[in-house]
């Protein structure tokens, strides 16, 4: 679309009639003044669909045949759905069951123990899990006269270097004034192997702790009183990839609403559809079976408050979704995918209640037929599980007074305080290929978007002329006036916004009318003003 503003002509016409009458546009207060009557052309602009509808939306069939191609998601599920890792503490507490004290060599060992950890993951069963974030704080809490130095090994771990064990040490420390020491492990890229020291468990986790005197100190003697406490906490832990059964179980996705964007630019009216096709696709990057039971899926226009129910066999039973394919270092999702039309449907009708959200309601299955793949579930940080809509509008259609709105701040000569455009009448003409009539609505709105006022428009666009084939053969032209009273010029210097509005009517209201690439809609819009010169020079 193409808008040019005119507004020097004004400039242009006032200069030339102050030269004409030999009298200088000066500066000073006391300068003349006078009324003019001037015509100003305004705006030259052309409509095509593409000016109406999203250009990336847009599609066309070699005969120029408009075809509108809408895709967005319609729901998503991601890791931390099915999968949680919630920090985990584990304690070690040593003190000696003696009455009096003993004294221990540098180097004595406390104590050494094995030990198995089982994180708490409710209804997963992890074999195995790797780590993309995550630390491992070792914290001491010593109450004896010796630097103790502490050891944790991981037998079932694997971290980054290769190693399996991290140590900690802390200064002397005495029952009433105990010191502490803490330690931390990134565990990013670290492996766990959850299935314990006979790899017959899961969510189990083989340790081994121990602590010992300094061996280069003077070791120390040691009460009842005294004692060494070990913790080992696992914190802000993010799976990279994990394996086990993840349950069986459901989980509800809404009831919820996303944008639909597809018909943004229409405000009002109404609109029959010939064809539509909506394909509903899911992806599922999970290695388990999934169940889908689609409770709801809905056309809202919000405009008007109406909602549609889509209706289609697809809410009758569940839909089975095949599990994910494992490649070792990454994974192929399955897919699905149903496509509803008018034939199987009422989409039609979903689609012309022109809905700007959608809304949906489902309940999600996970493994239905139980643990199928004897403990060979698995995901990835970048597993997910997603639902698209992709909507297929072939524009063949009926509109009755269907109506696009656009917002805009005039550039006007001058400002509110002294400005020389005084009224006038504005000229709209009109050459329409598209085989449509149009009727326009012009209002000046405030900054919260509430109309002001009206700037009635007189006169109709008429349609296009159409052919045996019904494609518009020839344009027709038209001219629409609207008048720019004194009132309505100081509005808009106060500040007013103009919304203008475009209703079109097909001009057969018995057939769907194929709307071609090609059609064109050129306006010229001028004004006929009244102009006051040295009014707010």
């Amino acid at each position: 679309m193409k808008n040019v503003r005119h507004w020097g002509w004004v400039a242009f016409w006032t200069g030339t009639i102050c030269s004409l009458l030999s009298v200088g546009c000066r500066k000073e207060s006391d300068r003349p003044t006078w009324d003019v009557d001037l015509l100003v052309p305004l705006v030259r602009t052309s409509f095509t669909i593409r000016d109406l509808v999203a250009d990336s939306l847009v599609t066309t069939d070699p005969q120029g045949t408009v075809t509108l191609l809408y895709q967005s998601d319609l729901f998503k599920l991601e890791l931390d759905t099915l999968l949680l890792a919630p920090d985990t503490s584990f304690t070690y507490r040593y003190a000696l069951p003696i009455a009096d004290s003993l004294n221990f060599p540098a180097g004595f060992n406390f104590f050494s123990q094995n030990d198995l950890q089982r994180f708490d993951l409710e209804e997963l069963a992890l074999r195995t899990l790797v780590l993309r974030e995550g630390r491992l704080e070792l914290r001491m809490d010593n109450r004896v006269n010796s630097l103790v130095i502490g050891t944790l090994d991981l037998p079932g771990a694997i971290f980054p270097n290769g190693g399996t064990s991290m140590t900690t040490s802390v200064g002397a420390g005495t029952p009433s004034n105990p010191t502490y020491s803490t330690a931390v492990r990134d565990l990013a890229g670290t492996s766990f192997d959850l299935r314990g020291p006979q790899f017959n468990a899961v969510n189990t986790l083989e340790t081994s702790i121990g602590a010992m005197l300094d061996p280069a100190g003077q070791g120390a003697w040691v009460t009842a009183d005294d004692s060494l406490v070990l913790s080992a906490n696992y914190l802000g832990l993010v799976p990279q990839y994990a394996r086990g059964y993840f349950g069986q179980r459901t989980v509800e996705a809404g009831p919820d609403t996303n944008d639909l964007s597809l018909f943004d630019a229409l405000v009002s009216g109404t609109l029959d559809l010939d064809v539509a096709t909506l394909r509903l696709t899911v992806e599922n990057g999970f290695g388990m079976d999934l169940q889908v039971r689609m409770r709801q899926l809905s056309a809202i226009n919000t405009r008007t408050g109406n909602t549609v129910d889509l209706t289609h066999a697809i809410f009758q039973g569940p839909i089975n979704i095949n599990r994910a394919i494992d490649l070792g270092s990454g994974f192929i999702p399955s897919q699905y995918s149903n496509t509803i039309d008018v034939s199987n449907s009422n989409i039609d009708l979903f689609l012309e209640n022109l809905p700007d959200r959608i809304g949906y309601e489902l309940d999600l299955g996970l493994n239905p037929l139980g643990d199928i793949s004897s403990g060979n579930d698995f995901l990835y940080y970048e597993s997910e599980l997603k639902a698209g809509l992709e909507l297929e509008v072939p524009l063949r259609l009926i509109t009755n007074e269907l109506t696009l709105q656009t917002v805009s701040t005039p550039d006007l000569p001058g400002n509110a305080e002294g400005h020389a455009l005084r009224s006038g009448e504005l000229k709209l003409f009109a050459t329409n290929g598209f085989p449509m009539s149009a009727r326009f609505e012009l209002d000046l709105i405030d900054a919260n978007g509430e109309m002001i006022a009206t700037i009635p428009v007189d006169g109709i666009a008429a349609a296009g002329l159409l052919g045996a084939n019904n494609l518009v053969t020839a344009r027709t032209e038209s001219v629409l006036t609207a008048e720019l009273s004194e009132e309505l010029v100081n509005i808009l210097y106060a500040g007013a916004r103009l919304r203008s509005r475009v209703a079109f009517t097909t001009s057969d209201q018995s057939q769907h009318l194929r709307i071609l690439d090609s059609y064109r809609m050129d306006l010229q819009i001028t004004l006929a003003a009244n102009y006051m010169v040295n009014g707010d020079e």
